[in-house]
Parts: structure tokens; C-alpha cells; sequence
């Protein structure tokens, strides 16, 4: 073989070794760069996470503290409130006449009128409560109060119930939504006879009477202006006679501003 050939041959078998060797680092370098690249999508998954996750908790935070200003708004005493209630009143009456009082029971036309019934019981007729209020603080609401009877009262031949009087009412837990009160009062009690002839036999007086009221229970206020309540009580007069009825009352206030 000629000496040009065999160099050739020799040059050639050189460089096929080179490009053998060279090809295993050519492939180590692909993997390197593919790792590379699988780690910096990893980081930047996680940096994503990382972000979302905060952005969440900042979020979070933000809607806390907007729940905690709503909270703090959403209180429910009635300081610098005026307030207006009326409720419906049913109760059981109880009378112990004196000597000139009128009858608190149908008079029996064969008893003399000085051994007529002296003590009855028996229930009122319904009526309507009216307060008209102020929240000097959360914990005191003064009122001015009228009661209006929805019927006259025929066990004692008097015209439909008429008070009107002051009081207050007196709350605890008093900036909470749900509240207990209690509620003392004074009034004065103006309705007068029918004049039925058979009442008439012992020349009844119709005084003007001097009411106590003092009753109470629990008031939700479903929202800062709006409120229910319910109460049981009881009012007693002293004039006209000695007379004390059990009440029950449920009703509606409303409060500006």
C-alpha cells in the first residue's frame, strides 16, 4: 500500500475515535442541560405556589379585618336613639274592691249592694302599647308610654282602657344583639264608667288612677334600627281600687338613627 494511503487511513481511524469519544460527553452535556431545565421550571412552580399562597393569605387577612371593622360597626345599643315600639298586651285582671268602688263583677240583683263581690278575677280585654324613647346610653332608654284598650271592660262597666305615663327601660348586655331589660313604670289611668244602670246601684266612683308597671324580658335587635321584644309583667292600681293585672306583651321597636 502506498505510503499516501495508509496516512489517509490513519487520519481517518484518528478522527473516528475522536468523534466515539467525543459523543458520550456531547450526551452528558444534553443531560446536564435538560436537568437544568427541569430544576428551574421546578423553582419557578414553586415560586408560583409560593405566591399564590400568599397572595391568598393576604387576602385572607384583608377580608379578617374587613369582618372585624363590620363587627365593630354592627353593635346595637341604643345610645342617641329615638325609638318608637307598640305591642299587642293580653292579661289576667284581678280586683279587690273597696267600699266604693265600682263592681268588678255582674252585681246579683237579689244581694244588697254592700255584699256584692268583693274580689274577682278574670281576663282583660286585649290592648294595644305605645312608647315613644330615647337612649340616653346603651343601658338606659327613658320613655313616655300610653296603653289603649281594644274593648271596654264590662265586668267592671268602664270604657276601654286609657294610661298614659313614664318609665325606662333598663338593658343588659346593652351594645349585644340579644338583650335582657327590665322595664319600671308610672302611669296614670283616665277612663271612666259606661254608666249601666245595674253598676249604678252603689254610685261607683270612677277615680282617676295612680298605676305601677314593672315588667320584663328579652329584646333581639335584628339590626341597628329594628328590633322584637316580648315582656310579662305586671300593673297595678291603687285608687279606684286595689287592682293588679298580669301582662303580657309582644311587640316591635324601631329606632332612628
Amino acid at each position: 500500500m502506498a505510503p499516501s494511503a495508509r496516512s489517509a487511513l490513519v487520519t481517518l481511524a484518528a478522527t473516528a475515535s475522536l468523534a466515539c469519544l467525543a459523543a458520550p460527553c456531547r450526551a452528558a452535556d444534553s443531560d446536564d442541560e435538560q436537568s437544568d431545565a427541569k430544576s428551574a421550571d421546578a423553582k419557578k412552580d414553586a415560586d408560583d405556589e409560593s405566591a399564590e399562597k400568599s397572595a391568598k393569605s393576604e387576602r385572607g387577612d384583608d377580608d379578617a379585618k374587613k369582618d372585624d371593622a363590620k363587627s365593630k360597626d354592627q353593635t346595637f345599643g341604643h345610645a342617641g336613639q329615638l325609638g318608637l315600639r307598640a305591642g299587642i298586651v293580653v292579661g289576667y285582671r284581678m280586683v279587690l274592691r273597696y267600699a266604693n268602688s265600682p263592681y268588678c263583677a255582674e252585681p246579683k240583683p237579689t244581694t244588697t249592694p254592700t255584699n256584692q263581690q268583693k274580689f274577682c278575677g278574670y281576663g282583660a280585654p286585649l290592648s294595644v302599647d305605645v312608647g315613644l324613647s330615647f337612649g340616653v346610653f346603651d343601658f338606659f332608654e327613658p320613655f313616655a308610654w300610653a296603653r289603649f284598650g281594644l274593648g271596654a271592660d264590662n265586668h267592671s262597666d268602664t270604657n276601654p282602657l286609657l294610661l298614659v305615663g313614664a318609665g325606662a327601660r333598663l338593658y343588659t348586655m346593652s351594645d349585644a344583639a340579644f338583650k335582657i331589660f327590665i322595664e319600671p313604670a308610672v302611669a296614670l289611668e283616665l277612663e271612666d264608667g259606661q254608666g249601666t244602670a245595674a253598676w249604678q246601684t252603689i254610685d261607683p266612683e270612677y277615680k282617676k288612677d295612680l298605676v305601677f308597671h314593672l315588667a320584663a324580658g328579652p329584646q333581639l335587635d335584628v339590626h341597628p334600627n329594628f328590633g322584637l321584644y316580648a315582656t310579662g309583667g305586671l300593673t297595678v292600681g291603687v285608687v279606684r281600687a286595689l287592682a293588679a293585672s298580669l301582662d303580657l306583651n309582644i311587640g316591635l321597636q324601631g329606632r332612628f338613627p
